[in-house]
């Protein structure tokens, strides 16, 4: 994991990435995922930038597994 952001009583996991295409992209959720279950997390996040010119944006929250995933693209 890239970032732990300890706010309050809430632990946010957070995982950073570039864009290398979709497969690298898939892989990034199973890391998080392996991230999340050795910290007993339910939730993370997964935040990928994008530098190409043609861009696809996206934020919406996925399941994983059995993990929630906000799932990131700028």
């Amino acid at each position: 994991m890239d970032l732990i952001v300890d706010y309050g009583t809430e632990q946010y996991i957070l995982e950073l990435k570039r864009w290398y295409g979709t497969k690298k992209h898939e892989d990034a959720y199973e890391q998080l995922f392996g991230y999340l279950e050795s910290m007993h997390a339910e939730k993370g996040y997964l935040l990928t930038f994008d530098f190409r010119k043609l861009k696809k944006q996206k934020m919406e929250w996925i399941t994983y597994k059995d993990k929630q995933i906000f799932d990131i693209i700028v």
